[in-house]
């Protein structure tokens, strides 16, 4: 049996989105991003502060990633 919850602005379960960028050395950087999901067929959104060294790279190198968390790092995620 289906129950309804009504109209809610959220899923369950949330993914764990893991963001990564290179800085001007080359250096890998990730960061776990709890803001963000599926938008459309092709497009995910994500909430990200200006002040987090990730997004200043994706900025700078116009290049990044994104994974998901799995269940068998959500300890480390």
């Amino acid at each position: 049996m289906r129950k309804n919850f009504g109209a809610k602005a959220y899923t369950y379960p949330q993914p764990v989105l893991i963001i990564a960028s290179y800085d001007e050395n080359g250096n890998a950087d990730a960061m776990n991003a709890a803001w963000g999901g599926i938008s459309d067929d092709k497009e995910i959104s994500m909430c990200l502060s200006a002040e987090h060294k990730a997004v200043k790279n994706i900025l700078e190198r116009k290049a990044f990633t994104v994974s998901m968390g799995d269940a068998g790092h959500v300890e480390a995620c």
